[in-house]
């Protein structure tokens, strides 16, 4: 698919199917309850599957009209190719028909094994690995839009993404004003919340409403600080200036106060580090940058103290005090519960899914109520997909070090462009989801899920031509 490579817009009927597709799922990823339900994730399956088949028919059109296409490298290419698509690789491992006696032998099976000879359970003598093959067929199939997220911002051209960027910061924006309007007197935007005046948005869950608006923060960063950059040049250039550096301004603001108005410690903490490295990391541009870092640092400061008296700090505070440690609480039990399973199933796992079905074996004493997450992404992953998560993990991490070494070279060596600058502020808004991935299960939520493969997608595409004299920011069109 060179048309990444190139930067060059789409031709024909694919580039605009891709786009509109893309766009129409990433649109209505969070609208019901972030997807977590059925007939929300049916939808996004089958949108998916739409933007997979018009990817592939762009790219066997692009390929047949260019005779020279270029290619990444073979090892990056293999490399992406088996991130992108670890959903089919973990179904074709885990849903592949062993003998039962092997399944028997497996780690972690033989109480199983046990529980279906009392039953007089009778097969065809053949077993998938996972112990539910039901939930890890629907969660290879809750993948495909995941895949789809991601091949769709690695691949798209380049005005698309930048189009999709700037969709993907107006949906945030949404939900936060959603958000601020449950606080008020409005009881029925909290679509029958048990208790009144949270901020969720459409999702059930604070934790992974201000989850999905933390990872679009830093790209309203970025849209603000380019559009005031071009409103100078405007002023400069015409004695006036187009006003969307202040209504990305505004945009900035409302994210910001919805996430601390939902009152998640995790998105709140995670918010504001990603604010601070997005002030600190994005102006790229060669000249006055000490003053420009300074400066980027006081209206950071500012904005969120702004922020924090419009939501109200007594608030915001009572809710860090409110609760005790996470060490202390009963989510560190589900964390501990889980790393037993995961070595009681290791290397294979218990199969993608599988949690809420295995956990109870495994849960600690103090832990009440049925249990259906870890809260604790990386752990749980751990437990269902054993050595395969250790692998994928390790690919991941691999790729998102060697992007990110180029673009720090980029930056030392001249400057970050518009492209260069938009790859990072995605990685930055990848890294808030990861960090609050710790202590919640914000991957498992499919708006949340397909935003940060999309931003993973983006971040991993191939950087532009390198160019001779010191780039300067740009607006993103």
């Amino acid at each position: 698919m060179p048309a990444a490579e190139t930067g060059q817009a789409n031709t024909g009927l694919a580039g605009p199917v891709v786009f509109g597709s893309g766009l129409f799922s990433l649109g209505l990823a969070p609208i019901i309850r972030g997807g977590n339900r059925h007939v929300a994730l049916v939808l996004l399956e089958w949108l998916g599957l739409l933007v997979l088949l018009a990817l592939s028919i762009r790219a066997l059109t692009t390929a047949a009209a260019s005779p020279t296409p270029r290619h990444p490298p073979r090892h990056r290419a293999i490399g992406l190719w088996l991130l992108a698509l670890a959903p089919l690789w973990v179904g074709l491992f885990q849903l592949f028909p062993l003998p039962s006696g092997l399944w028997a032998a497996l780690p972690g099976h033989a109480p199983y094994a046990e529980a279906l000879a009392v039953a007089q359970v009778s097969g065809n003598g053949y077993l998938a690995l996972s112990l539910t093959p039901d939930a890890t067929s629907t969660s290879v199939l809750a993948g495909i839009p995941l895949v789809a997220a991601f091949l769709l911002a690695h691949f798209c051209s380049s005005p698309h993404l930048r189009r999709l960027v700037q969709a993907l910061v107006v949906f945030a924006v949404a939900q936060a004003v959603l958000g601020l309007l449950q606080m008020g007197p409005f009881p029925g935007l909290s679509f029958g919340l048990v208790k009144g005046g949270r901020v969720v948005g459409t999702f059930a869950n604070r934790n992974h409403f201000a989850s999905y608006i933390t990872m679009t923060v830093p790209l309203a960063i970025l849209l603000f600080r380019q559009a005031t950059a071009s409103a100078r040049g405007d002023a400069r250039a015409h004695r006036g200036g187009r006003p969307m550096g202040a209504l990305w301004g505004l945009a900035l603001f409302l994210l910001l106060s919805a996430v601390l108005a939902s009152a998640s410690r995790g998105g709140t903490v995670t918010c504001l580090v990603v604010t601070l490295l997005a002030v600190l990391l994005l102006p790229q541009r060669e000249g006055h940058w000490s003053a420009r870092r300074h400066w980027g640092m006081a209206g950071a400061a500012g904005l969120l103290a702004l922020v924090a008296l419009a939501v109200g700090v007594d608030a915001l505070l009572a809710r860090f005090e409110a609760e005790g440690g996470y060490l202390s609480g009963e989510r560190w039990l589900y964390v501990i519960g889980t790393w037993h399973a995961a070595l009681a199933f290791w290397p294979f796992g218990s199969g993608l899914g599988s949690y809420a079905a295995v956990f109870p074996a495994f849960q600690p004493i103090g832990v009440h109520g049925f249990i259906e997450h870890a809260h604790n992404d990386y752990v749980q992953l751990l437990m269902e997909c054993g050595l395969l998560a250790v692998a994928f993990g390790a690919l991941a991490l691999a790729l998102i070090a060697r992007q990110t070494a180029r673009l720090v070279r980029r930056a030392r060596r001249a400057g970050l462009d518009a492209a260069g600058l938009l790859q990072a502020s995605c990685g930055l808004g990848l890294l808030a989801v990861l960090l609050h991935s710790w202590v919640e299960f914000n991957l498992r939520i499919p708006a949340n899920a397909m935003l940060a493969t999309f931003l993973l997608g983006a971040f991993l595409r191939p950087l532009p031509p390198h160019r001779d004299k010191p780039a300067r920011e740009s607006v993103l069109e």
